[in-house]
């Protein structure tokens, strides 16, 4: 998942000096990288702070007024006297009143909807007005500062932001003409957009991220870890685990006398930059403690509980929650829930009930932090098609340890925005004792691995400040691990790629390997390489398909949904199958093309898989692998051209070229005649030795048809493994016949079930001067027995010794005849 990290929130935790492009250089080096940085309060340029100076009628309108504001000594000032008149519709002006003005150039959305568009000077029923005085929602700012229609946002008046004006609400600490980015805090600072990796949980967090910038920057990490507040009794709450196995541990406190209300400005502004909306004081504070420490927390209306006690137990078949989404689901015995003394009030590491949520009338509370199993809270995520930022933390593992921490900081936070008390000391409940993980390493081992030399005071000092526990002698290092990375650190291998990667990957001098014999994937990916050239080349482009594809695309070309690899636990209906074949994705591609381009030309080589007991095959020539499901390698190429009337015979060219490129010999073809993706006329499989090495053709129309294709298809499908078997990288020479060969033409009528490919061989056998047979030609129609086809063909005849002449190319041809008729009972045709 990605992170989104202010970086003036993020130098509260470390001391850092670098520029945030310096930063995120430094740190995508050795740490979770950095994909985008994005300016913060670029939308608020050109709007400003301005003061109410006058309001007066607009003489032609009722709903409308004039007002005077005071931007200070802005250039778009009247003749440097500081005021600007305005037009305004809004309800609640009034003089001395703070309002933000966006000035000719700002981006602005007019009442809040459609795009942002840039401001110009505009006459408004028959006056002028240079500016406009904004709403919330008008500067992308309704989010904060939530208010009823056609009122304009108060900056002395909303309680967010009333801490910014220290010196009372005649607003004097505040100079009209300052930028409103400014007031708010956002000049300067930018978003960094970082990607964090499925298995650094602890990064998903600014603390996780301190830490690591903190070691790797060599800054001083400056944060205090909160302490938990000392209060007497037992927090007013029970906490019962029935799941010990999926929970591991679950703290739980009460506070009561809160207030709920709108979170100051500057949570607001942090859980903005993290891209979460603010909601209330008390939920924003769960949020910011999550993206702070990130620990997902959660709190209860205690009123809305049957009972001040907390059960973590699997859900009981038939029981529902209504989430927070507003969602009604239903849930199983496999579904992990915290529950009052009856019913579920939450989906454990996923989403909290909605029926027991804080409201604007909340007194008393319930925090709450837990750890649950990772693969519960995902199987059950699944199971419900049903995601939170706190299921994507929990499904990845969480420390036993972490909740404390969050507990405190949370508890802080709402005693200091939300009043309250605690009601006695929060409830820890933990089934098993935590013990930290503790691996060792050689310095040797440390040095063989990385392949540099690092003294050991070096590798000691990275571990420190990374958070690992040292200790040892000159040879050893023993190591205990901190519990943020407990889920990630499984072996002392993974120290070493600690210390390696604060050292700089970029440090570790590249080494060429000692070559290898290659394995059997490796040539595969050679021949693979080869082949992209080689299409390529020929005027080809790539494309790169999904390996899992939807039931609806395979049933639209014909696949048996039975017969497929079903993925257990889909991400979506569009991603529950494994492909058999590239085609149905290839013709995809095709349709959704077609209009850019008149001629399109694709291949794309990738895998295909098939089950274990079905038999792949296409038309009446079977294939299988007794070892299914297997990853089959193949090739689909494609062409489809408005221009050309039978673009199978270019596919088909293509292929001889790939043959003769590659040496392939001997190859005989079969028709293809039941298969719903192939033309039965135009598509014919290539064998060598009876491997199948190739199904070439036309597409069926009905395939045209179905993906609404604007001309027919040409198509190849290669099958890799077959291929390399009979393909050749070294061409032999074969000197050319030093005696010019004859051509003939003959037709002979046989059975319809006689294949070419037998006669071929039969005419090539009767004598050694016959050096090629050639199809050109099957006739079927009009004029031939029933049962009976006529085939036609070239003959080349030549000798090594001489040009033969005309009665010894009979002689030749004769023989032919002869060898057709004994074998095949084949008439010659006039």
């Amino acid at each position: 998942m990605n992170l989104l990290v202010s970086y003036d929130w993020l130098k509260e935790y470390v001391s850092l000096k670098e520029t945030p492009e310096e930063f995120a250089t430094r740190i995508s080096l050795s740490g979770p990288s950095v994909e985008k940085i994005f300016p913060q309060g670029e939308d608020l340029k050109n709007i400003v702070v301005g003061k109410v100076l006058k309001l007066e009628p607009h003489p032609q309108a009722d709903k409308l007024q004039l007002v005077t504001v005071d931007i200070g000594k802005h250039p778009l000032a009247k003749e440097g006297r500081g005021d600007l008149r305005l037009v305004c519709g809004g309800i609640n002006l009034y003089e001395s009143q703070l309002v933000a003005v966006a000035l000719i150039g700002a981006k602005v959305r007019w009442h809040g909807q459609g795009d942002p568009i840039v401001l110009e000077a505009a006459e408004i029923r028959g006056i002028k007005s240079e500016g406009m005085i904004c709403a919330a929602d008008e500067i992308g700012l309704g989010e904060a500062f939530p208010a009823p229609e056609k009122e304009i946002l108060d900056l002395q008046l909303d309680p967010s932001l009333s801490p910014l004006f220290e010196k009372g609400r005649t607003g004097s600490g505040v100079k009209p003409g300052a930028p409103l980015a400014d007031l708010l805090g956002l000049s300067g600072d930018v978003v960094m957009d970082v990607e964090v990796t499925s298995n650094r949980p602890d990064c998903m967090g600014m603390i996780g991220i301190a830490l690591e910038a903190s070691a790797i920057m060599k800054r001083p990490f400056i944060w205090k870890i909160p302490k938990m507040p000392k209060a007497g009794g037992k927090g007013g709450v029970s906490v019962i685990i029935d799941a010990k196995t999926a929970c591991s541990r679950y703290m739980g406190a009460r506070i009561t006398g809160v207030k709920v209300k709108q979170s100051p400005w500057w949570l607001k502004r942090r859980l903005m930059s993290a891209g979460i909306r603010p909601i209330n004081n008390l939920v924003d504070i769960t949020n910011y403690v999550m993206l702070e420490i990130g620990q997902p927390m959660h709190v209860f209306d205690t009123a809305k509980l049957k009972a001040p006690a907390i059960h973590i137990r699997f859900a009981r078949a038939g029981e529902k929650i209504q989430a927070l989404d507003s969602k009604t689901y239903e849930l199983n015995d496999k579904i992990l829930v915290i529950a009052d003394t009856k019913d579920p009030i939450a989906i454990a590491g996923v989403m909290g009930g909605e029926q027991t949520g804080a409201d604007a009338n909340t007194t008393d509370i319930v925090l709450e932090a837990a750890t649950f199993d990772p693969v519960i809270v995902r199987k059950g995520s699944r199971k419900l098609l049903l995601q939170s930022d706190s299921q994507l933390r929990f499904e990845k593992g969480l420390s036993q340890m972490a909740p404390p921490a969050a507990m405190a900081r949370a508890i802080e936070l709402v005693l200091k925005l939300a009043g309250g008390k605690l009601a006695g000391a929060p409830v820890d409940a933990m089934p098993k004792a935590y013990k930290p993980a503790k691996y060792s390493i050689s310095v040797d081992e440390v040095n063989a691995l990385i392949g540099i030399e690092v003294k050991r005071t070096e590798m000691v000092a990275i571990l420190k400040r990374l958070g690992f526990e040292v200790s040892g002698t000159a040879k050893v290092i023993n190591v205990t691990v901190p519990y943020w990375r407990d889920h990630d650190i499984e072996s002392g291998r993974d120290l070493v790629e600690e210390i390696a990667r604060v050292i700089g990957y970029s440090k570790i001098p590249s080494v060429v390997p000692i070559a290898l014999a290659p394995r059997e994937s490796d040539q595969e990916i050679q021949w693979e390489n080869r082949l992209k050239d080689f299409f390529k080349a020929a005027g080809y482009t790539e494309i790169y398909s999904y390996s899992f594809v939807s039931k609806d695309l395979l049933k639209k070309a014909c696949f048996d949904p039975e017969a497929l690899l079903k993925v257990q636990n889909p991400l979506s209906t569009d991603l529950e199958v494994m492909r058999p074949s590239l085609i149905p994705q290839m013709l995809e591609a095709l349709a959704s093309n077609q209009e850019r381009e008149s001629s399109l030309r694709l291949f794309e080589a990738s895998r295909i898989y098939v089950r274990k007991d079905v038999v792949r095959g296409t038309s009446d020539v079977g294939r299988s692998w007794k070892d299914l499901p297997d990853e089959v390698p193949q090739v689909c190429i494609s062409l489809m051209d408005k221009k050309l009337q039978e673009p199978w015979k270019h596919i088909k060219g293509l292929f001889e070229h790939l043959l003769d490129n590659y040496g392939v010999q001997e190859v005989h073809w079969k028709r293809v005649t039941r298969d719903p993706l192939w033309h039965p006329g135009r598509t014919a499989q290539a064998f060598v030795k009876d491997e199948l090495i190739a199904t070439v053709g036309e597409i069926h129309p009905s395939m045209q048809e179905k993906f609404k294709l604007d001309s027919s298809v040409g198509a190849i499908e290669l099958e890799l493994r077959n291929f390399e078997k009979v393909a050749r990288l070294q061409k032999s020479y074969v000197p050319p016949q030093p005696f010019p060969p004859s051509k003939r033409d003959l037709a002979i009528i046989v059975a319809q079930d006689v294949e070419f490919r037998d006669i071929q061989v039969a005419i090539q056998k009767a004598d050694e001067r016959i050096q090629d047979v050639e199809w050109f030609d099957t006739y079927t129609g009009k004029g031939m027995p029933a049962g009976k086809k006529s085939v036609a063909m070239h003959l080349t005849i030549g000798s090594k010794d001489k040009t033969l002449d005309s009665n010894e190319i009979d002689g030749v041809v004769n023989d032919a005849i002869l060898a057709c008729k004994e074998k095949f009972k084949a008439e010659v045709r006039a």
